[in-house]
């Protein structure tokens, strides 16, 4: 009966609930289906590879009992109903996906826990690869499990389906296979080449830095996209639909080629800014007016970190359309301008000297550069223009800000009088002061 069958299904489900509770309570912490990086014993490690196969295997047939009540339902009802489906053949086939995903699973975590027991693979390639390997082997066995599936003796129906299935999952492997690799290549040489304390060394490694990660990004773009038009061909009626947008000159056909257009101008920008390097990952820009770091570089957009730690999103066409500044372009060396107005009878000679005072007592100066140099004068004022060198951005603002706050505090200390004066000449009082001096 129908209801027997629907009792069942939920029984199971029942029966899972209280399994995962009872497996949390006796393990200290809630299960969970993410394969752990670092199982902490042999119990937490059979559990983890254990219980959710068990879990799907209860889930999937309590479906299985579902769909049966349903199609005998509307066979009752209608006279017409699913392709009848043996309930043993089809626990058969769900048993058997979570026994190869059991096993999956328990081969990946034997190996990372015997990883690191004995300390097997810790060379630069088998830490690159070894996870990488354990994640795509975690999803191979089920397709293992979906071959086995093709021997039981189940209806031509249920076969086309699982034709169809099996391969989008082997499309999608070798996708992932793909991406997999990707990945490893980039992340071996961002660690040959890690970042460096050294201003020279790290110019050359965030420009390799930015390289592997646009180039990572375009590829697994391309592999996306190479996979989901795959998926696609196999449908007849996706790819018949497919070569009539292409072939038509409609509305659609427009919308879809300006997307497309403006997707592949941004892969070329991406490309452009990875080899052309008018930026890379940490250099200092000053965009839009703002002063910042630039952080991630995208497909799409670029992060530039803001020095009160906002984050600037910028399309990544920007870079090549619009002028910016580029501080560590070549070298992150730079040279900071401090301005200070004082009056005609300040010595600026007295303020040279007290510069390189100020300049060698300070840790942040590179020895490079300290000049003094009167560049304006006003009717008013002269403008006494301070320059000091330092290693990178950061240390030249400080240096600089250190500078402009002892100058100030040297002219207003030794020589007050030399402060920024206003000189007026007053006519009418200077006639009268002379005209008493004559009648006096």
């Amino acid at each position: 009966m129908p209801l027997g069958e629907l009792s069942a299904a939920l029984a199971l489900l029942v029966l899972g609930g209280l399994l995962r509770g009872l497996v949390g309570r006796w393990q200290g912490k809630p299960i969970r289906w993410r394969t752990p990086e670092e199982p902490e014993g042999w119990r937490e490690g059979i559990l983890s590879s254990l219980f959710p196969p068990v879990e799907v295997g209860l889930w999937g047939t309590s479906a299985v009992m579902i769909l049966l009540a349903a199609s005998n339902y509307l066979r009752h009802f209608t006279g017409h109903g699913l392709p009848r489906l043996s309930i043993v053949v089809g626990v058969e086939a769900i048993w058997s996906l979570a026994f190869w995903w059991f096993l999956a699973r328990f081969v990946a975590i034997g190996l990372t826990w015997l990883r690191r027991k004995t300390g097997i693979g810790r060379g630069e390639w088998a830490v690159v690869l070894f996870p990488r390997l354990a994640r795509f082997v975690h999803f191979l066995a089920p397709a293992i499990g979906l071959i086995a599936v093709e021997s039981f003796p189940i209806h031509h129906f249920y076969r086309l389906i699982l034709h169809r299935v099996l391969a989008i999952y082997a499309i999608g492997l070798v996708g992932l296979a793909g991406g997999q690799g990707v990945a490893a290549v980039g992340d071996w040489i961002l660690r040959h080449h890690p970042r460096s304390v050294d201003p020279a060394a790290d110019l050359r490694s965030r420009k390799l830095h930015t390289q592997v990660r646009v180039a990572t990004r375009v590829l697994y773009f391309v592999i996306g996209l190479l996979t989901f038009s795959w998926v696609l061909m196999l449908f007849s009626e996706v790819r018949h639909l497919g070569a009539s947008l292409l072939a038509s000159a409609g509305i659609i056909g427009v919308i879809g080629g300006l997307a497309a257009q403006r997707t592949i101008g941004n892969i070329f920008a991406g490309l452009q800014i990875a080899w052309s390097q008018p930026v890379r990952l940490g250099d200092v820009v000053v965009v839009e007016g703002q002063w910042g770091t630039i952080e991630e570089i995208t497909l799409t957009y670029v992060v530039v970190a803001v020095w009160n730690q906002i984050r600037l999103i910028l399309p990544i066409t920007y870079l090549i359309d619009q002028p910016f500044q580029n501080w560590t372009r070549n070298a992150s060396e730079l040279l900071g301008i401090v301005h200070v107005y004082v009056d005609y009878t300040m010595p600026v000679e007295e303020m040279r000297k007290y510069l390189i005072e100020i300049c060698r007592k300070n840790p942040l100066w590179d020895g490079r550069v300290a000049v003094t140099q009167v560049t304006q004068a006003t009717e008013r004022t002269m403008n006494v223009r301070l320059l000091v060198s330092a290693q990178d951005s950061s240390k030249a603002w400080d240096l600089r800000c250190a500078v402009r706050e002892q100058m100030i505090a040297f002219v207003r200390e030794r020589y007050p009088e030399c402060l920024p004066k206003i000189r007026a000449e007053w006519e009418a009082l200077a006639k009268e002061s002379r005209s008493e001096l004559l009648d006096g």
